[in-house]
């Protein structure tokens, strides 16, 4: 499964938005909050980010092995919340937060899959389906509150 032009942002991009960040998330025409803009594979056993940094001429090219994930949401939380996003997670539109393990380190990453609009400008995504391929693939560590 590839899913294009999917947002991606770690725990800290989050923590770390400025003001401009938060108020374009809530214009109609902006996307919801995130730092990297790319192409999303989910593959047998690893998740591949390869997308662009917004803030900067960088790179991302993550890899998240799936034996590495122990925690899949497809919510907010304390630090996504739904004051982060205008649409407040109206029609299923939510994060999908991937929390794994790096070099005994936890990290989370929150995602936008394949997102787009309806005719509506509503902001849609693929979260919904990834979530029960990755809730599948990895087990029972996944949940949506």
């Amino acid at each position: 499964m590839t899913l294009e032009n999917t947002l991606l942002a770690f725990e800290q991009d989050i923590r770390d938005r400025g003001f401009w960040d938060w108020i374009k998330a809530h214009t109609s025409f902006m996307k919801p909050l995130h730092r990297y803009s790319g192409m999303l594979s989910f593959e047998s056993q690893v998740l591949v980010f390869h997308g662009q940094d917004k803030k900067g001429n960088g790179k991302l090219n993550l890899q998240i092995p799936l034996n590495s994930v122990t925690d899949i949401h497809f919510d907010f939380d304390d630090v996504f919340r739904r004051s982060e996003d205008r649409q407040l997670g109206l029609a299923g539109f939510k994060p999908l937060r991937i929390t794994y393990q790096e070099n005994n380190k936890k990290r989370t990453v929150y995602l936008f899959a394949s997102f787009h609009r309806s005719m509506l400008t509503w902001r849609l995504s693929r979260n919904p389906e990834l979530y029960e391929h990755l809730s599948e693939a990895v087990g029972a560590n996944s949940s949506e509150t």
